[in-house]
C-alpha cells in the first residue's frame, strides 16, 4: 500500500473526540504534519488538558477547541454555527467520537444512545459542515468504524430496542453498520454531485483505549483480573498510536479512493499496518444505503445531497431543515 501522504500544512482538520484515545493520537499525528487541528470535544476541561499535552509534543502547532456533544442535535447545530464564525473553511473532517455503554440510554430526542452518538450525530454533523469544505481536490470525510460491525445487522424495525432485549455490544455493532453504510452512500452522493470531497471509512482494530472503561463495560474488579487484562492487552491489542494509523491513512494517504475502507492488516484486523478492510455485506447494499439515508434525514432533521432529478436540482445540493 502507498505510504506517501498528501500535504496538509495549514489545512483545517476537525476531529471529534480528539481529547483521548484514537482521536488524540490522530490529532497528534496530523498536527505533526502541520495541520490546523480543531478539537471537537464534549468536555471543555478534558479538551484543554489534551490541547496542552498536544502542544507540549508539537510546539507551535495550531490547535483550537470547539465543544460539541455529538449525541445531541442542538449541540451539533451550535457547533456548526460556531465553526462558521470562528473557522469558516474545512479540509478534513474525522468523525471519531463514539461510546460503548452497558445500559439502555437515550438522548434528548429519545433515540438510543449508541445510534444517536455513533451514527446520527455523525450524519448530522457531516451535513451541517459540508458547505464549508474548500474546493481543494484533497478534502476528505473520514468516518471511524469498528471491526464489530461485521457481527450483526442493522434493524430498521427496532432501532430503539423496544422489541428485542437490549444487548449493548449489538447496539454498538449496529451503529457501526450504519456508519459503514453511510460512508459508502455518502461517497455515491458526493460523486453524483460532482464533489471533490472523498468519503472514506477506517477502523482502528482492537485498540487499548478507555472507551469501554468510561462506562464500565471493560472494567475489571480484581487485581488478578487487572493483571490478566494488562497481559492480554500487551500481547494482543494495539496501542492507540498504532490503532490511529488506519484513520490517519484514510485522512491523508496519497491515492486513497472515495468509498475505501481501511483497517489493520494483522490477524482478524486486530492490529497492524493500514490495509483494505472487510465490510459487512449489509453495509455495501445500495438500497440499504438509500433507506438509511432517508431515515437519517427524518430522525436528525438534516437533509443534504438529495438526488439530482433535473438541472434545477443541481443548483441546490444542500438543504438544512
Amino acid at each position: 500500500m502507498n505510504t506517501k501522504t498528501i500535504n496538509i500544512a495549514n489545512k483545517n482538520v476537525v476531529i471529534t473526540g480528539a481529547n483521548s484515545g484514537i482521536g488524540f493520537q490522530v490529532a497528534l499525528q496530523l498536527a505533526s504534519q502541520g495541520a490546523n487541528i480543531i478539537m471537537a470535544c464534549r468536555s471543555l476541561d478534558k479538551a484543554k488538558r489534551a490541547q496542552h499535552e498536544l502542544l507540549a509534543k508539537v510546539p507551535g502547532a495550531n490547535i483550537s477547541i470547539l465543544t460539541v456533544d455529538v449525541s445531541e442535535p442542538e449541540s451539533i447545530a451550535a457547533f456548526a454555527q460556531h465553526f462558521e464564525k470562528q473557522v469558516g473553511s474545512l479540509d478534513i473532517l474525522i468523525n471519531n467520537a463514539g461510546i460503548v455503554t452497558p445500559n439502555l440510554s437515550h438522548n434528548s430526542a429519545g433515540y438510543e444512545l449508541h445510534l444517536a452518538t455513533n451514527y446520527l450525530g455523525t450524519f448530522a454533523l457531516t451535513g451541517l459542515l459540508l458547505p464549508f469544505f474548500t474546493k481543494d481536490e484533497h478534502t476528505r470525510i473520514v468516518n471511524v468504524g469498528s471491526v464489530a460491525h461485521r457481527f450483526d445487522k442493522f434493524d430498521f424495525d427496532d432501532m430503539g430496542w423496544q422489541k428485542g432485549k437490549f444487548i449493548y455490544w449489538k447496539a454498538y455493532a449496529r451503529s457501526k453498520v450504519a456508519i459503514a453504510a453511510f460512508t459508502l452512500e455518502l461517497h455515491r452522493r458526493l460523486q453524483k454531485h460532482g464533489s471533490n470531497t472523498l468519503s472514506v471509512g477506517a477502523h482502528p482494530g482492537l485498540a487499548a483505549t478507555d472507551i469501554g472503561q468510561k462506562t464500565g463495560v471493560t472494567t475489571v474488579k480484581t487485581r488478578f483480573g487487572q493483571w490478566t487484562q494488562d497481559k492480554i492487552v500487551a500481547w494482543i491489542v494495539a496501542q492507540p498510536a498504532e490503532g490511529a494509523m488506519s484513520i490517519v491513512h484514510a485522512a491523508v494517504g496519497e491515492g486513497v479512493a472515495g468509498g475505501s475502507y481501511f483497517g489493520p492488516n494483522g490477524w482478524f484486523e486486530i492490529k497492524g499496518r493500514p490495509a483494505e478492510a472487510r465490510l459487512n455485506p449489509q453495509a455495501r447494499g445500495t438500497e440499504f444505503g438509500k433507506q438509511l439515508w432517508s431515515v437519517s434525514e427524518s430522525m436528525t432533521g438534516v437533509s443534504y445531497l438529495s438526488s439530482i432529478d433535473s438541472e434545477q436540482d443541481k443548483s441546490s445540493c444542500i438543504a438544512i431543515n
